[in-house]
């Protein structure tokens, strides 16, 4: 975003060093401002307002070298005292606006834009600081109205569409955002973060195939912008394109090594087409890059899972259990289901049990329980459970499957056959699948 400082500047340059070639301000502060010799400005400044307390140009020129010196509170006070001597230089109220934004102080900030909006109806300027300083401070849905006007009244500032083309996107208007964006790119294609941005508001709207082209364009005018690359690695997996999206992810990690998410994304992708040897090296990878990178670590016990190596699976589910907590029912709940296939009875109860502890809210991790205990033959010692588990999650499809088998097993087959009922309206599909294992 360009910075509210560097339109608020250009305006003041502009309006202060016409005012000051008609003035009497000496002339070598006139050319030092001309310069950007700001230092110079400040000295030259500060020695005519001793010579003449009211002279309000010295003082706005002395505030305008301050500020950009970086003398924020010191810029504050002489733009004030500019707005003393002379309440309608509308540059001294986009200065001391300035000001207050740079010491981050934004409702100080925009309070000024919006009395100078006031005391200068006529003037765009004001309208336009304000829109930028609300976009500024996240405040978007405000800053859509001046934006707006200033937009109508100045079509040919791309700058100031861009910004609009965002606080829409921010606010939820995707079609006038994408509208905006289309003319935005269309004016400067070269512009690389408004393409991207482009890209993002029509993925939003999901308009994927038109997005995907944004960030196709972005990947060859800038080959080694990484967000491109992930950006259209989540379409063309979302498209079912899963050996392009590879590809996308492959040309990403030979461009940049270094980008863990790349190295993640090959993993995910190889592991989805059963490359479990590249989808083990992928995660490697990315968690040497990055060593707490729970999602690669939960992703590489998948892959070991796959290739059956059940220890090295259990040792990686710990450590991303370990590293994230919201990550951890599930690995919790992923182990378990490992010591369940290796007839570890005893270690996954007490594994579901954790992930339930974490999450106990989730029928998924309830029902994978019960799971367990039909898999080991144990749906006796489940009675209890089984009721307790429907009791807490009457409409769940999960629940109530993982229940009715382990009612068959019990011979509780009444009991089961009013589950399937259920199940005929809550999950048909489940029913029927309960109703073949009945009838075997």
């Amino acid at each position: 975003m360009k910075s509210v400082a560097a339109l608020c500047i250009a305006l003041i340059c502009l309006v202060v060093l016409t005012h000051a070639q008609k003035s009497t301000t000496s002339t070598d502060l006139r050319t030092a401002a001309s310069k950007g010799d700001w230092p110079t400005v400040e000295v030259l400044a500060t020695k005519a307002l001793k010579s003449n307390r009211n002279d309000r140009l010295a003082s706005l020129l002395l505030s305008m070298s301050q500020l950009r010196q970086g003398k924020d509170q010191e810029a504050l006070r002489s733009a004030h005292r500019t707005i003393a001597l002379d309440s309608s230089m509308m540059q001294a109220w986009l200065l001391a606006s300035e000001c207050e934004s740079q010491l981050n102080h934004a409702n100080a900030s925009i309070s000024l834009l919006i009395a100078a909006q006031k005391r200068f109806p006529d003037s765009l300027q004001p309208t336009w600081a304000l829109g930028m300083a609300y976009t500024k401070a996240g405040r978007c849905a405000e800053a859509i109205m001046p934006l707006e006007e200033t937009m109508f009244r100045r079509p040919e500032l791309v700058g100031v569409m861009q910004q609009l083309a965002h606080c829409y996107f921010i606010t939820g208007q995707l079609n006038e955002s994408a509208e905006l964006y289309e003319r935005v790119v269309d004016r400067d294609p070269q512009n690389i973060p408004n393409r991207l941005a482009y890209g993002e508001v029509l993925l939003a709207r999901r308009d994927l195939d038109n997005a995907a082209a944004q960030f196709r364009n972005v990947i060859e005018r800038e080959p080694k912008q990484t967000n491109a690359y992930l950006a259209l690695t989540s379409i063309l997996q979302e498209q079912k394109k899963t050996d392009e999206a590879l590809a996308i992810s492959r040309r990403l990690t030979m461009i940049d090594p270094n980008d863990a998410m790349g190295w993640f994304n090959v993993g995910l992708l190889s592991l989805e087409l059963k490359q479990t040897d590249s989808s083990v090296r992928a995660f490697k990878r990315a968690i040497a890059l990055r060593p707490n990178y729970s999602e690669a670590y939960f992703n590489l016990a998948l892959a070991y899972d796959e290739k059956g190596f059940g220890e090295d699976a259990i040792q990686s589910f710990k450590r991303c259990a370990s590293l994230n907590p919201l990550l951890a029912p599930d690995a919790y709940n992923s182990l378990a289901i490992i010591y369940r296939k290796e007839g570890r009875f005893d270690e996954a109860v007490a594994t579901h049990a954790q992930a339930i502890a974490l999450r106990d809210t989730s029928a998924v991790l309830h029902a994978s329980r019960i799971n367990t205990y039909f898999d080991a033959e144990r749906c006796m010692d489940a009675s209890k459970l089984l009721v307790a588990t429907q009791e807490r999650f009457p409409e769940s499809p999960e629940v109530l499957y993982a229940c009715a088998r382990c009612l068959m097993r019990n011979g509780e087959r009444k009991e089961a056959e009013m589950i399937v009922a259920k199940l005929d309206v809550i999950s048909p599909q489940l029913a029927s699948e309960l109703r073949r294992m009945m009838n075997l």
